[in-house]
């Protein structure tokens, strides 16, 4: 059996330019179509998180106000649910929570950053010390990343997160640290 999902368009809404859906079907005339999702930039991926799908736009920008000045081709955080009908040329992280793709916590941030740089979630945690412990320690849970919370030594920030696989030495993640200083430090 095919199990296949879609995006429904019913009459009355406002319709997504035409650029941004990829239909599943031929229109038969009438107001219903199903299509699929194509964000190709941080603008698309706000209007389409305007309409309330669990997405957004990860940027360099939003990281950098954070705490952690870097450059990085921006990723499209999309939740799980929604994972297979979207495409994008944007590099995608797979979210559990559609909530937290969907109105992101600068804590889910860091959450999305141990995905692809596991030092700048560590430095995002470490330079925002007024983050919801818990909350992040349950994030890691969830998303499955307690072994590359571990790596860079998360649990020493986080009480209640336990290790889990191999972890760096305190020297060379300091050394790391130190190469990336923030905004501020410079």
């Amino acid at each position: 059996m095919k199990l296949e999902s879609a995006f429904v368009n019913d009459a009355g809404k406002h319709p997504l330019p035409a650029r941004m859906t990829i239909p599943l079907s031929k229109p038969t005339g009438r107001p219903r179509l199903e299509y699929r999702l194509r964000v190709e930039s941080e603008d698309d991926a706000r209007l389409v998180r305007r309409r309330g799908q669990p997405l957004f736009a990860l940027t360099a920008k939003e990281v950098t106000k954070l705490g952690y000045p870097i450059r990085f081709p921006s990723r499209l955080v999309v939740a799980r649910s929604i994972l297979p009908l979207v495409e994008s040329s944007l590099g995608t992280i797979p979210f559990a929570s559609d909530e937290a793709a969907r109105s992101p916590r600068p804590e889910d941030i860091a959450i999305a950053m141990l995905r692809f740089d596991m030092v700048g979630a560590r430095a995002l945690v470490d330079r925002n010390p007024d983050w919801d412990a818990m909350y992040l320690t349950r994030r890691i849970w969830e998303e499955n990343l307690v072994s590359r919370a571990t790596f860079v030594r998360l649990f020493e920030r986080l009480p209640y997160l336990p290790r889990e696989g191999e972890t760096i030495s305190k020297a060379a993640l300091d050394r790391k640290l130190r190469k990336n200083p923030a905004e501020g430090d410079r």
